[in-house]
């Protein structure tokens, strides 16, 4: 009876071990967890408008970091975008397959068209997906001006006076 029970339990646990590794590549496959068990960071769209006062009526430069490698997620969100613009070279230089950079400028009153993410900003040439994407702008003003971005279609950048904001968007809007 004792076999009968350790056999019946080793098949149960085999069974376990076989259907655990069917959900994660499924949820693999279906993008909803990135080959490093980090999840995958999706966007499509950005627009990026600037008011009239925006960073005190002087032109703003704003850079959009998409982070391949997990463990660098941590150091943009310590870092401040004066930080940020002062060593962005040197943060290129250190992970130059884990984060890359589309950088705009932009003067106050203006609104950039829509820029249509490109695949190879959603995952480096090494084959690893974004897993997380920052926004820094360079204002005059203190503050950190600084954002991590949540996966979406799409997403507007406001910049005004002292800081931005972030809301959805998609070209209906």
């Amino acid at each position: 009876m004792g076999a009968m029970v350790g056999a019946a339990q080793s098949r149960l646990l085999s069974f376990g071990a076989v259907l655990s590794v069917m959900v994660m590549l499924t949820l693999t496959a279906c993008g909803l967890v990135g080959g490093s068990g980090a999840p995958v960071f999706q966007l499509e769209t950005v627009q990026v408008r600037a008011s009239a006062d925006a960073n005190t009526s002087s032109a703003t430069a704003v850079d959009m970091v998409f982070v391949y490698d997990p463990t660098v997620i941590d150091v943009l969100q310590a870092v401040p975008a004066s930080d940020w613009f002062n060593r962005k070279r040197q943060f290129l230089l250190d992970y130059p397959k884990g984060i890359s950079v589309m950088s705009w400028e932009i003067v106050p009153s203006s609104v950039l068209p829509p820029w249509t993410v490109p695949d190879d900003m959603l995952s480096n040439d090494a084959g690893d997906d974004a897993t997380a994407a920052f926004v820094f702008a360079d204002y005059l003003s203190p503050g950190a001006h600084r954002a991590r971005l949540e996966s979406g279609v799409g997403i507007r950048i406001d910049l005004a006076r002292d800081d931005f904001t972030l809301s959805p968007f998609n070209t209906d809007n």
